[in-house]
């Protein structure tokens, strides 16, 4: 989970483009069409394996050439600014944020899920037996206090049973991700700090927060003005996308995927090797990339966040004409 910050820079952005003519859009509904753009680009913040995966099958098995696209994945820091600067015509957007990007009028919709459920998981040093024994000593819960990832898992604790309220530990922000979080962890520079399930057989520790939310985690997020002049476009983007999501979650597939994501300069560690550590990232993503309406309304009241109609922020016409022909199942 990401901080929710909609930069200055976006909504000026969006401002500046709000008075250009349009063209009438091309029809959106029926059997997919020729790709109105062929030539695309899809943003990725997070440069991890499970992120990355869906996409980078769907490039090497040819489902996207299969649909007449080009498409470049690029590591971006901001895919908000992407998106609305033009530079992005896809991105895998912390969904929050595309919520709070929408309501401030950017023009950004979810037109799929992704990551359809998020992990909490934090642990703390053998010789932590209670909460005010983390006084003065480093926490890492993913960012600093007042930031989306710090105050939902310091909510979560608190409804596990170790509340840190009114504890003063000392909160720390460190780069390199979960992977580097879990080597300061071993080597006792750090008193709790938040893994992902894979890291559960690497720590030496206690877990004090273990749960799966439903919660949406990363949605496929662009323009509705784009999607509007590229229905088509946007319907088989998704349902090569949809191809790929179907690899990564075939166990029998496993060896393929991790010896592909290698070959493109992502870390697999032997333990990630071992089935029941590999099968935690394909479990976060939904057949049919659907969206969980109900998830999205638990997550913004967690947040504390003004509660948004679920079709002020998603635009999913593309996605029932990629799954109508593909004859996935939707959800209810």
């Amino acid at each position: 989970m990401k901080r929710l910050i909609v930069p200055l820079a976006v909504l000026l952005i969006a401002g500046c483009g709000g008075t250009a003519p349009q063209t009438p859009a091309p029809a959106a509904t029926g059997p997919i069409g020729a790709p109105e753009k062929t030539a695309l680009k899809i943003g990725m913040r997070l440069p991890n394996l499970d992120t990355n995966a869906p996409v980078e099958i769907a490039l090497d098995k040819g489902f996207y050439k299969e649909e007449g696209l080009t498409v470049e994945r690029v590591e971006v820091q901001s895919i908000r600014e992407g998106l609305v600067g033009g530079s992005l015509d896809f991105g895998a957007e912390a969904s929050p944020d595309v919520v709070a990007a929408a309501t401030a009028g950017t023009g950004l919709r979810i037109v799929a899920g992704y990551r359809n459920r998020e992990p909490f998981v934090v642990v703390v040093r053998p010789e932590i037996a209670k909460p005010q024994d983390l006084a003065g000593k480093p926490v890492l819960l993913g960012a600093n206090p007042g930031t989306i990832e710090y105050d939902v898992r310091m909510q979560l604790l608190k409804e596990a049973g170790f509340d840190l309220t009114g504890v003063a530990v000392k909160p720390v922000n460190l780069p390199g991700g979960s992977n580097a979080w879990v080597e300061q962890f071993k080597q006792g520079k750090l008193a709790m700090t938040v893994i992902f399930p894979r890291h559960k057989k690497l720590v030496q520790g206690r877990l004090v927060l273990d749960v799966m939310k439903e919660w949406p985690n990363d949605s496929l997020t662009a323009l509705q003005d784009f999607v509007d002049r590229n229905p088509n476009t946007t319907a088989r983007f998704i349902r090569a996308t949809i191809k790929g999501i179907k690899v990564f979650k075939d166990p029998a597939q496993q060896a393929y995927v991790q010896k592909l994501m290698r070959a493109k300069g992502f870390t697999v560690t032997p333990l990630e090797e071992e089935p029941e550590v590999y099968a935690n990232g394909p479990l976060l993503y939904d057949d049919d990339m659907g969206l969980n309406a109900k998830g999205f309304e638990e997550l913004l009241a967690v947040l504390k966040l003004p509660p948004a109609p679920f079709e002020s922020f998603t635009h999913l016409g593309q996605l029932t004409r990629a799954q109508d022909a593909l004859g996935v199942a939707k959800r209810p």
